[in-house]
């Protein structure tokens, strides 16, 4: 499919699902119902993570594996050339084992080898893993857009403890970023009614709307059983939250709609300010970003609220916090990057509710 071209067709996501303590153990013989020789793409850190119990596993099922490591963007220039690698290796399945970055590359390189993609995620820092698109960027970071796919992905598989051990900042950017779905696909509005809305957004909302309950009520328990790297049924159902209904969510919308001025303030950073959010994830970006998107919808009560959430996992609140100072100039660059976007109005009364929500971010 062409990139950022809207299929009609409704992807739900992974047409296998499983996450558990002890799975890593299991992937061989989960991968091996796709293919016997893998391309396995993944970063240095997400593959000492794994690799003492997912090696063995691939061997035991019979198994043969290439692994190649990647800590760039995921952009067309890297897909395309491990998609040729795998050609001539002769490789039958992509899998990719690490976070959002490695997750989105492979799903690209799998779409230009003509293979399919097994993901193992190593955080639950994004629903990248789950989702039937990838963000693409330039290989120096800047973002050109969403690449959707036209068939789901062959396989979600998520070991518990693995995301007990990983640091708790990443799950505190994956719960924001799933949070971030109920309040972008009001954008612009208050509230928003099956009346007025199309029964597939509608119906994602309403499950945005439940992911972000449970966020809500659980998510510091999860935290906190992560900093003692416990598997609990909080942490269980955060995992299961973060990745397998947000990514239902972000599908059910085709991956269009779910995200508004959001995110659309984590690429205009992410463009405009490559360099100084390097450091920064996702979710952290998102999450500022929903501060300007709240009051843009006219929710500014609910600003106080969700700042104090974010404060007791130790987020960042600013876009000073996220490295980028918070000037009139830096401000103005980002208002008119957003305003060539969709998600912004552009008659005066939006320009101006724009321009407000501006302030937020300081």
């Amino acid at each position: 499919m062409e990139m950022n071209a809207l299929d009609p067709a409704i992807k739900f996501g992974a047409g296998r699902y499983r996450q558990g303590v002890g799975l890593l153990e299991e992937c061989g013989n989960e991968i091996a119902r796709f293919g016997k020789k893998i391309f396995l793409l993944t970063g240095p850190k997400a593959f000492a993570a794994v690799k003492d119990r997912l090696l063995p596993s691939l061997e035991k099922a019979g198994v043969t594996y290439t692994v190649e490591f990647y800590e760039g963007f995921c952009c067309h220039e890297a897909a395309r050339a491990y998609a040729d690698q795998c050609r001539k290796l002769s490789c039958d399945e992509v899998v990719g084992v690490g976070g959002g970055r490695v997750m989105d590359t492979a799903m690209a390189v799998a779409e230009y080898a003509g293979l399919g993609v097994v993901n193992i995620p190593t955080s639950i820092a994004t629903c990248a893993a789950f989702t039937c698109m990838s963000i693409m960027y330039t290989p120096e970071g800047a973002q050109l857009g969403s690449w959707r796919y036209e068939h789901e992905i062959d396989a979600v598989l998520v070991d518990l403890q693995v995301i007990a051990e990983c640091p708790t900042r990443y799950m505190a950017s994956g719960m924001l970023d799933a949070m971030a779905k109920r309040i972008e696909i009001q954008n612009g509005k208050p509230s928003i009614t099956l009346a007025d809305t199309p029964v597939d957004l509608f119906s994602a909302f309403r499950m945005a709307e439940y992911t972000y309950e449970v966020l809500e009520q659980y998510g510091l328990q999860a935290i906190e059983d992560a900093r003692q790297h416990k598997v609990t049924k909080a942490l269980e159902d955060v995992t299961f939250i973060d990745m397998a209904m947000t990514g239902v969510v972000a599908n059910t919308t085709r991956s269009y709609k779910q995200a508004a001025l959001a995110h659309a303030v984590y690429y205009g950073v992410r463009t405009l300010f490559p360099k100084e959010s390097k450091d920064a994830l996702h979710g952290e970006i998102v999450a500022v970003g929903l501060f300007l998107q709240l009051h843009y919808n006219k929710l500014e009560h609910e600003i106080p609220v969700l700042k104090a959430f974010m404060q007791k996992m130790d987020m960042p609140l600013t876009l000073s916090d996220l490295g980028v100072s918070a000037t009139d100039e830096n401000l103005q660059k980002l208002e008119d990057y957003l305003l060539t976007t969709p998600h912004a109005a552009k008659d005066e009364a939006g320009r101006a509710l724009l321009h407000e929500a501006m302030q937020e971010l300081r």
